[in-house]
């Protein structure tokens, strides 16, 4: 980790992207589940979805500062993992 870039300093980072992702989410929450309802092969429906629990997850933001993998949007930037 840079010296420059410190423990509090990478926390209100990881806070913001985290934000902006849940902002992101919420804001095209119906765009997301048109998507879904069009595309799955499940043939689950925007009721089902609603009905089920099925959008009661969790959202989470974890810096990766000690990871060298270039996965994501630029070198270092963004790792998504969904963990079941």
């Amino acid at each position: 980790m840079s010296e420059r870039v410190g423990n509090e300093a990478g926390d209100a980072w990881r806070d913001h992207v985290l934000k902006q992702v849940v902002e992101y989410l919420e804001t095209n929450r119906d765009t997301i589940i048109d998507r879904f309802e069009a595309d799955n092969a499940y043939n689950l429906k925007r009721e089902d979805i609603e009905q089920s629990d099925l959008l009661d997850f969790d959202v989470a933001v974890t810096l990766h500062r000690d990871k060298s993998s270039s996965f994501g949007l630029g070198f270092g930037f963004f790792k998504a993992n969904i963990i079941r």
